[in-house]
């Protein structure tokens, strides 16, 4: 660890980005002396803070005489300001003897002036006078009277020695250039003054809700002034031209009023620079201020997203003395200090009311705090999580706990002020008791900014559902609506129910208390019911608040038996419609959750007083989900979220976490095998890891294809097959009849627009003629997701279960629609009826669900259903009537030469083939009637045939194993000589009988 200590005036022969190191007792100075041919480099991390570490040049400095102080880093204010750094900090530090060295690097230039040098003798001189250290997303540290060159892309790590090696790429920036260099350029100081004084005129500005801790940690959001401690649970973060807009300064204390109206809060304004990879807003951030949820709740009273604010200059009678200024700024007005502050903690599931939390709160007023009476302070508890041990496992385990300002007290009792300012030097703190509130959202423990938002992508209009229908019960102080309200909220797993009544709670400044219905099963249902009660009991401590039970479908089942338990299910009904009269004005309210909807008791399901129900997102929901995820990770540009959100169909939002995950572990494997073959030591591989390191599109590819392989163990998991046309040879009657059912309502929905079209085929026809190939082709072909249902898979023991097997597919198909359902084998799935045989009628039953499904496709639901079947003989009549399976292909044999040989070349496409074979000539020394399967069997016989001499040859040490697998000519006549039509032709005069029949129809 060092401290950072603010050196002025820095030494004007160095660079103002560079950090003087004074090393301390724990650190080997001999060891620092060793440094690369990049100098000196430390590794920084501030506490807190996730991702890669900050790489930057370090000059070793002597310490001061009669001082015995740790490890210092001796900075300038620019270096604080253009890391959100403040003096006085401590950051984690780790020197890098050997940074890694940029390999590969993509270099953006502007104008021709910048094109000309990016390519030219100077530049390769000044990188072979001395490798400079340069990031992505930075401008490379050239001398001041050069083009200035944006670093765009690196390889392999984010950040290292752009030397001589260095593989160099340049493009020309283009219109976008100007943004891109502004953002990468260090700005200049804000201005500042001290002659503004009295009063200014209101100005309007549009607000927005952001968890800014995350940003900041992130390092997302940067502190234009930097150097100082600010209460940044009171800032406004605006832009500097914002800032010269509204003829405001840096650091300047105004009044926020909401539409003008109410007697307003105060808030520090303060310049932000915001990344332009990680914009909040769709709109941009220009004429925007972003604002904590704590200063929106103090504010408005609630959580507003976009709230409209007024803002005018505080004018006060306290200023801030000459003597007592430390930087440059305005001299404005402040507020006072408060003499005595009395605050009660806030009765939440996140925290033990009856705990000692001092130390929380001494930490948390080190840094000046503004208060106003009645406001909802929320202290950090990220520092010191010991005291949070005695929570329980059923309480939300959150970073912040609330407390409310009682009293205040003056350090001059006769005035009254606005607000205040209270710190530990200056103010006496009183905890005095607790109390129920309302509270402003509060931001996920050290996670992403996506979970702590307002209106997460793809769950926005959920989430606006399930505010509209608790908003009444918490307006105007719970007397809109005196009953409580209650909602059964049902969908996939993973598919963001939780963050769905999270967001809701945020929005709405209630607690949540949260409790899994698996504990709440006892043995005995007297025990169940008093657990039950307890819950409920417990969750009106905590009002205002919203109950969630996750499980719901757990509650009323019999223990150990199938059936429902009257008893809980009478008592779960009585606990929703009849809420304690005391809890109007804050009002417990109760969400259940369940994934098996036809699972929860009937009773308990008519219980609740509304349902929601979440479907999987659309292409459009998934790549903003995608976007918002990925907005912190070090993505490389030739990741193509658009396309990988088309290839995703089917995930909900947990899928896609996971692929995120997957794909950050595709990438650490993939780095630590490049150092393992590049046979670094253990030190340039650390220094490899602590640069950071991009996710590829590769590795995306290969997380994708994981997750694929996990969800193919489901019955009708979607995904998208790689067949092409090339790989299915000759049926080119059937190819245009599919095509035309199947593409051509895609490519073309205004002239389908009465809704009559064909959404079932069938396909029959012998074994091994192409049936299940085609219809990946024409997925592959439409882009559309592929469902490959075998129909023994659906069928289940237990009553009911194939049923919804059924049901799942088709639901699952709509999820990931455009979707082919493809069911093989539908015979076996859908027999006569009456004709079964079963004792149950469980055939019968699932050919009347498949059929009611069939009936229920929309004609704007791009959901396809093509069927597959060597014996349509056995099919249950109703399934051929039009509507359903209406469009009936026979693919039959390949009878001819001429189409048998584009059957063997489509297999034989990606074999090596010596230059002598000649397919025509070994399909005339095959039997006459070969189906497509037979001439497969062919081609495998002939590789066998291939490895067999080519083992023979290595044995003999006439080959190597570096060579190809060459397929001779030799190899398919002896297959050929060995090959054997797999239909006899009593089999293939039962299936044209089969085709006149059904072509009668």
């Amino acid at each position: 660890m060092a401290e950072l200590v603010l050196l002025e005036p820095f030494p004007a022969d160095m660079s103002p980005l560079t950090a003087l190191l004074v090393p301390g007792p724990d650190i080997a100075t001999a060891a620092l002396n060793e440094a690369g041919p990049g100098g000196l480099v430390v590794a920084l991390q501030p506490p807190g803070h996730r991702g890669p570490r900050v790489l930057v040049g370090a000059v070793l400095w002597p310490p001061s005489e009669g001082l015995t102080r740790g490890t210092e880093l001796r900075v300038s204010r620019l270096f604080l300001r253009r890391w959100g750094l403040v003096s006085g900090q401590r950051v984690s530090l780790g020197a890098l003897f050997r940074p890694p060295p940029l390999g590969w690097a993509l270099l953006g230039a502007r104008g021709r002036r910048g094109l000309r040098f990016a390519v030219s003798e100077r530049l390769a001189a000044a990188l072979r006078a001395g490798p400079v250290l340069a990031r992505r997303g930075e401008l490379v540290p050239l001398a001041e009277d050069e083009p200035p060159l944006l670093l765009l892309e690196t390889r392999p790590a984010l950040q290292g020695l752009l030397g001589p090696r260095t593989r160099l790429a340049v493009t020309d920036l283009g219109c976008v250039s100007s943004r891109l260099f502004s953002a990468a350029a260090v700005g200049p100081r804000p201005l500042v003054s001290g002659f503004a004084r009295g009063q200014a005129r209101a100005v309007r500005l549009r607000g927005a809700v952001v968890d800014t801790a995350a940003l900041l940690r992130d390092g997302r959001l940067r502190e234009a002034g930097g150097g100082r401690a600010w209460d940044r649970a009171a800032a406004l973060w605006v832009s500097r031209r914002c800032l010269l807009s509204l003829g405001l300064f840096h650091g300047e204390w105004v009044q926020v009023r909401r539409d003008g109206a109410g007697p307003g809060h105060l808030a520090v304004l303060l310049a932000a620079d915001l990344c332009p990879d990680a914009a909040v807003l769709e709109e941009g951030t220009e004429d925007w201020a972003l604002l904590s949820a704590a200063l929106c709740f103090n504010l408005c009273g609630e959580s507003v997203p976009r709230p409209e604010l007024h803002l005018q200059r505080y004018c006060g009678e306290h200023f801030i003395e000459k003597s007592e200024m430390k930087e440059s700024q305005s001299s404005l007005s402040i507020p006072p200090f408060a003499k005595e502050l009395h605050v009660q903690i806030v009765a939440s599931p996140t925290c033990n009311i009856k705990e000692d939390y001092s130390e929380h709160l001494y930490q948390y007023f080190q840094t000046p705090r503004l208060v106003q009476l009645g406001d909802v302070l929320c202290v950090s508890t990220c520092e010191l999580p010991e005291l949070l041990d005695g929570i329980s496992e059923t309480h939300l385990r959150c970073p912040e706990i609330f407390f409310k300002v009682k009293k205040i007290v003056g350090l001059v009792e006769a005035k009254k002020f606005v607000g205040y300012l209270a710190d530990t030097e200056n103010t006496t703190l009183y905890q005095v008791g607790s109390t129920n509130s309302y509270v402003p959202s509060f931001p996920s423990p050290g996670g992403h900014v996506f979970w702590s938002s307002l209106s997460p992508a793809g769950l926005s209009v959920t989430i606006e559902e399930v505010c509209s229908i608790l908003r009444p019960h918490v307006q105007d102080g719970g007397c809109v609506l005196q009953r409580g309200s209650s909602i059964l909220l049902s969908g996939p797993s993973g598919i963001g129910k939780t963050t769905v009544v999270h967001a809701a709670c945020s929005r709405l400044c209630l607690h949540l208390y949260k409790v899994d219905c698996v504990n709440l099963c006892r043995q005995t249902t007297g025990a169940t019911e008093a657990k039950l009660q307890s819950t409920f009991s417990q969750a009106r401590l905590y009002r205002p608040c919203i109950l969630l039970l996750k499980n719901i479908d757990l509650l009323g089942r019999v223990y150990d038996g199938i059936g429902e338990d009257l008893r809980v299910t009478s008592a779960l009904c009585q606990l929703l419609m009849d809420p304690e009269p005391l809890s109007r004005s804050l009002p417990v309210l109760v969400v259940g959750t369940t994934c098996r909807l036809f699972d929860v008791a009937s009773s308990v399901q008519t219980a609740f007083m509304h349902e929601v129900k979440l479907e999987a997102p659309s292409e459009e929901q998934r790549n903003s989900i995608l976007r918002s995820l990925t907005t912190s990770l070090p993505l490389s540009k030739d990741v193509n979220l658009a396309k990988l959100a088309k290839r995703t169909a089917g995930f909900v939002l947990g899928d896609l976490s996971a692929l995120l995950s997957y794909s950050g572990r595709a990438a650490c494997t993939r780095v630590q095998n490049a150092c393992v073959a590049a046979r670094l030591s253990d030190e340039e591989d650390g220094d490899l890891l602590a640069a950071g390191y991009p996710i590829l599109s590769e590795d995306f590819e290969l997380a994708l294809n994981q997750l694929h392989e996990v969800h193919s163990q489901a019955v009708g998991a979607p995904k998208i097959p790689s067949v092409l046309w090339q790989d299915v040879g000759g049926l080119q009657d059937v190819k245009r009849e599919i095509l035309d059912t199947v593409q051509l309502p895609l490519e073309h929905p205004e002239l389908l627009s009465l809704g009559l079209r064909r959404s079932g085929l069938l396909l029959y026809g012998p074994p091994g003629t192409g049936k299940t190939l085609l219809a990946k082709a024409v997925a592959t072909e439409c882009s559309m997701t592929f469902l490959s249902v075998k129909g023994p898979e659906l069928i289940n023991m237990y009553v009911g279960q194939s049923e919804e097997n059924v049901r799942e597919v088709f639901a699952r198909a709509r999820a990931a629609a455009p979707c082919i359902i493809f069911f093989d084998e539908l015979d076996s799935l859908a027999p006569n009826r009456g004709r079964s045989g079963d004792s149950g009628g469980v055939m019968d039953r699932v050919v009347s669900q498949m059929l009611s499904e069939l009936d229920g496709l929309h004609p704007s639901a791009d959901v396809f259903v093509i069927g597959a079947t060597n014996r349509p003989d056995l099919l249950d009549p109703a399934l051929l009537r039009p509507g359903r399976f209406d469009k009936l292909l026979f693919v039959g044999m390949n009878d001819d030469r001429e189409s048998q040989l584009r059957v063997l070349k489509a297999i034989t496409r990606k074999f090596k083939l010596d230059p002598f074979v000649n397919l025509s000539c070994i399909i005339e020394k095959c039997p006459q009637q070969l189906t497509g399967a037979d001439l497969y069997a062919l081609c495998s016989d002939a590789m066998m045939s291939a490895i067999k001499r080519k083992v023979k040859s290595l044995e003999q040490g006439l080959d190597t194993e570096k060579s190809e697998l060459v397929i001779s000519t030799e190899d398919f006549l002896q297959a050929a000589a060995k090959l054997q039509p797999s239909l006899s032709e009593q089999e293939l005069l039962h299936y044209r009988f089969l085709h006149q029949n059904l072509a009668v129809r």
